[in-house]
């Protein structure tokens, strides 16, 4: 055995119903090519501090056992992530039985991280996982892959989460094979990208730390990076928030967690339609069309979330013994879990696991540049900065330009502007670290205050539209409560309106941070 190697998987969610599908799918059959499926029972005991010092430093200890074969010790260390497709330092030796010997590892590399990190550290068992492995080799094109599937358990003490996933590991080719050989078995398994490794599912569990919503920290870009770079770990931010922030969908854990999903889709969609000129056709096409379907099937759950939380309570505080109003909030709750169905039945479709895949795989390597001419790859080799200023200043003119005359705007021209204006805050968010924070801190307060405005009168909009498709299952006392949410927003708009022409002079008046 070799002790020191670099492992590139793949990582996908399957639910059990699933995994015989997935065995039996003819594309698997033919890059297995005579080869079986052999399944071995895996016990994997992982090893830290009880304040995990250890997976602070980004280092993962375990010892496992592999059915009748023996035991070996692993110790693994990021080298570096690209997003979904982790890409690790790991070393390896065998053990005679269970017990942790860092003493065994004799490559200079690993010595010198554990007499950093570990030595003179009191380092326990932490949590366990146990699982049955059915693993194979395969053949795919030009590379040659391990695909392993994984069911069983993660356990913590007395706690345990189960699961229920598919790994390829690619030893030799390009990692683009991974994702392609994943896109074909998608079309007939059920198969969704994760980006939770065993160890952080023991992690939470040992920390009885739960899922919750998640919120991206800042895009921290340097000016010296490529266009091409900063691109990828813009669709990395978006791609983690979707991913952090499905399980509050799916279990209806957070509200925030509906609304973060959102914002990682539409800020997805912004780097997609910023980078538009230097994305050949194709695939970006695709993942337009695949944001904007999947995004919409979270709108009514967020709208629903909004009305209920936000809008609502205010009511009910003025209006308290109103029969009406009591009505309503029943009617908005039924509304309620009618979206939340239909956002778990977007979750289900093949449509979000293709998202996620192509989404992963742009993520994680040139993909994008298939097809791309010689003037786009040049533009994407660029500094960011020589491409940031070109972008930004499209995006300013379009906000410019559509708000000029912003009292004499209908409802769908304020909704455009909103749309307008939401892309310069993420074009601003997503290139602002290049630039120097003062002026970028200034733009973007001028600039939050036109969006607030715009959001409160979007927010107005959209409830009314909501509000009709509570109206025909409502007593004559609901009726009443409806126009009394009516007249609220109805004042409210007619309260905003004025703020926003002063903010939109504001925001044109000032100086531009990338000039």
């Amino acid at each position: 055995m070799t002790e020191k190697q670099i492992e590139i998987e793949l990582k996908l969610r399957i639910d059990p119903k699933h995994v015989a599908r997935l065995k039996n799918a003819p594309v698997l059959r033919e890059v297995k090519e005579g080869r079986r499926l052999m399944t071995t029972h895996l016990v994997s005991i992982y090893h830290d501090t009880p304040k995990l010092a250890l997976a602070n430093k980004g280092l993962a200890i375990r010892v496992r056992k592999k059915g009748t074969k023996g035991w070996e010790q692993t110790v693994k260390t990021s080298n570096g992530l690209r997003e979904a497709l982790p890409s690790r330092h790991e070393w390896t030796v065998e053990l005679e039985d269970g017990v942790l010997d860092l003493d065994l590892f004799t490559d200079k590399d690993v010595k010198k991280l554990l007499n950093k990190f570990a030595r003179k550290k009191k380092i326990d068992r932490i949590f366990e996982s146990d699982l049955k492995r059915s693993a194979v080799d395969l053949t795919y094109r030009d590379a040659v892959m391990e695909l392993a599937i994984d069911q069983g358990v993660v356990r913590s003490g007395e706690k345990e989460v189960p699961i229920s996933e598919v790994e390829f590991e690619l030893k030799k080719g390009h990692p683009a094979a991974l994702f392609d050989l994943a896109l074909e078995l998608q079309r007939t398994v059920p198969l969704l990208l994760s980006m939770r490794s065993k160890a952080s599912r023991g992690r939470d569990l040992y920390l009885d730390r739960g899922p919750g919503a998640y919120r991206a920290a800042p895009v921290e870009l340097t000016d010296d990076m490529s266009a091409e770079t900063a691109f990828r770990t813009m669709l990395g931010q978006g791609l983690r928030m979707i991913l952090s922030n499905e399980v509050c969908v799916r279990q209806d854990l957070d509200v925030e967690g509906c609304h973060q999903m959102r914002i990682g889709m539409r800020r997805l969609r912004v780097a997609l339609n910023l980078f538009k000129r230097n994305l050949p056709a194709g695939e970006a096409v695709l993942l337009r069309r695949l944001l904007k379907s999947c995004s919409k099937g979270l709108d009514g759950l967020r709208d629903w979330d909004v009305f209920l939380g936000e809008t609502l309570p205010l009511i009910e505080e003025r209006f308290p013994d109103h029969q009406g109003v009591a009505e309503l909030r029943i009617a908005a709750q039924k509304q309620r879990a009618k979206a939340l169905d239909a956002a778990r039945v977007m979750l289900d479709a093949p449509e979000y696991g293709q998202l996620l895949l192509i989404l992963g795989a742009w993520a994680s390597y040139s993909r994008w540049a298939s097809g791309a001419s010689a003037e786009q790859m040049k533009a994407m080799a660029s500094p960011v900065t020589d491409l940031a200023t070109p972008l930004l200043d499209r995006a300013y003119k379009r906000v410019t330009k559509r708000g000029e005359n912003v009292a004499e705007l209908t409802t769908p021209q304020l909704h455009a502007l909103r749309l307008d204006v939401k892309q310069m805050r993420y074009g601003t968010e997503f290139f602002g670290s290049v630039y120097p924070a003062k002026k970028v801190k200034k733009f973007r307060s001028r600039l939050t205050s036109m969006q607030q405005i715009l959001g409160q009168l979007q927010d107005a909009a959209v409830a009314e539209a909501r509000l009709s498709a509570l109206t025909p299952d409502l007593s004559a006392d609901g009726h009443v409560a409806v126009g009394l949410v009516s007249g609220w927003f109805g004042a409210r708009v007619e309260h905003e309106l004025p703020g926003l022409e002063e903010a939109c002079k504001n925001f044109t008046e000032q100086k531009l941070f990338w000039k």
